[in-house]
C-alpha cells in the first residue's frame, strides 16, 4: 500500500514539475520561432509555421543586423557592458573594503556607519534624479559614460554592502587576530585573509547588481542622451512598435538579455554558495 502511494506520489510530483517545465519553455520556443522568420514569412506563415530551413540563417542575421545597427543596439549595448561591469565589479571590491573595516578592524560606531550608507536604499530611486542630474550638470558630467558609471556604482554600494557585512560576520575572528600576532598589516590580513575567503560573496554582489545595471532604465533613460543603456534601445523599439516588425523586436530583445544568461551560469557555482552565506573552513 505505500509502495503504491509513493509511486502516485511521485507521478503527480513528475506530472506538475513537467507541466511547470512546458510553460516556461513556452515562451522561449515562441521567440525561437519569431527570430528565424523574415517580416514578410511573419506576415504571410501561421505564427507556429517555420520557414525553409535554408532560409533560416539569412533570416536570423538580417533580424540581428537590423536590431544591432539600424535600431543602435548596437551601441547601447557596449554602454551597458560598460556601466554594469563598473557597477558590480567596483561596488564589490568597495564593499569588500567597507565590510572588512566595519566588521574585523574595531572601529567606533560601526553599525551608523553601516546605517549611514545603507540607509540609500530605503529611499525610492525617484527621489535621487534632480539631485543626481544638478550634481552631474554641475561637475560636466551629464551625458557622459563616466557620469552615468559613477551613478550606477554609488547606487549599488548600500545593497553590496549589506551583503559583504553579513558575510563578514561569518568568518571567524581568530584569523585575523592570528595574523596580527604573526606581523599582517591591515591590508595584508585584507588582501591575503579576507578577500580570497569572501569570493563566494563577491560573486554575489557582481551577480546582482550586474543584473540591476543592465535592467535598468530609469537612470539611463533621465541622466544621458548620448550613452544611454541597452534597456532604453529596446524602449524605443517597443515604442516605435507598428515601424518595426516583430522578428526584429524579439530579436533584439534576445540579444539584450544573453549577457545576464552568460553571467549567471559562469558564476553559477559562486552564486550558490556566497547567496546561502556559507563559508569554506
Amino acid at each position: 500500500m505505500n509502495i503504491k502511494i509513493k509511486t502516485h506520489y511521485l507521478i503527480l510530483v513528475y506530472v506538475i514539475l513537467i507541466a511547470l517545465a512546458a510553460a516556461w519553455m513556452f515562451p522561449l520556443v515562441s521567440m525561437g520561432t519569431l527570430v528565424i522568420k523574415s517580416p514578410a514569412e511573419f506576415n504571410t506563415l501561421p505564427f507556429w509555421s517555420l520557414p525553409e530551413i535554408q532560409a533560416i540563417p539569412g533570416n536570423f542575421s538580417s533580424n540581428l543586423r537590423a536590431a544591432l545597427v539600424d535600431a543602435d543596439i548596437g551601441h547601447s549595448f557596449l554602454n551597458s557592458v560598460i556601466y554594469a561591469m563598473i557597477a558590480g565589479i567596483g561596488s564589490a571590491f568597495l564593499a569588500s573594503l567597507a565590510g572588512f573595516s566595519l566588521v574585523h578592524l574595531r572601529i567606533r560606531a560601526s553599525q551608523s556607519w553601516f546605517m549611514s550608507i545603507f540607509i540609500g536604499n530605503m529611499f525610492p530611486f525617484q527621489m535621487f534624479l534632480i539631485p543626481l542630474y544638478l550634481f552631474l550638470n554641475a561637475l560636466y558630467l551629464y551625458d557622459t559614460r563616466l557620469g552615468l558609471a559613477l551613478v550606477y556604482l554609488g547606487i549599488c554600494i548600500p545593497f553590496a554592502l549589506f551583503v559583504y557585512r553579513n558575510y563578514a560576520f561569518t568568518l571567524p575572528r581568530d584569523f585575523f587576530d592570528a595574523a596580527k600576532v604573526d606581523g599582517a598589516t591591515k591590508w595584508g590580513a585584507f588582501y591575503r585573509i579576507f578577500f580570497p575567503m569572501t569570493i563566494p560573496a563577491f560573486a554575489v554582489v557582481f551577480c546582482f547588481q550586474f543584473l540591476w545595471t543592465w535592467n535598468d532604465l530609469l537612470f539611463g533613460l533621465i541622466l544621458s542622451e548620448r550613452y544611454r543603456p541597452v534597456m532604453t534601445a529596446l524602449m524605443r523599439l517597443s515604442g516605435a512598435r507598428g515601424a518595426v516588425p516583430e522578428p526584429i523586436l524579439v530579436t533584439g530583445a534576445i540579444v539584450a538579455s544573453l549577457p545576464t544568461i552568460i553571467v549567471l551560469l559562469v558564476m553559477l557555482k559562486f552564486f550558490a554558495r556566497g547567496f546561502t552565506l556559507v563559508t569554506e573552513k
